[in-house]
Parts: structure tokens; sequence; C-alpha cells
């Protein structure tokens, strides 16, 4: 192997570890990003609960 092509395989490399780290940062972002969402549905279904808990108690007000 010629030092040209170690040289290029080096940029190569570096390359890589350039997008590497791109995507390990994307991926951090996203991750996050699904920690919130992940929280907001929590909050969701707590609503969705307590909207349920209301119209049971609104059907039993209107059978009596």
């Amino acid at each position: 192997m010629s030092e040209n092509d170690v040289i290029a395989n080096q940029k190569r490399i570096l390359k890589n570890q350039k997008e590497i780290i791109a995507n390990q940062t994307r991926i951090k972002s996203n991750q996050e990003g699904i920690k919130k969402n992940q929280a907001t549905i929590l909050k969701n279904q707590g609503s969705l609960n307590t909207i349920l808990k209301n119209q049971k108690q609104i059907l039993a007000l209107l059978k009596k």
C-alpha cells in the first residue's frame, strides 16, 4: 500500500468519524424529542382519563 493510499484511507476514516459524530448529535436530539413526546402522551392520557370520568358522571346524572 502506497503512502498516497494510506493518506486517502485516513481522509476517508476522518470523514466517516465526522459523519458518526453528526449522527450521534442527531440521535441525541431525537432522543430528547422522544422524551418530550412521551411526557406529553402521559399528560394527555391523564387528561383523557379525567374526561372519561367526567363523561361517566354526566351519564349517571342524565340517567337519574
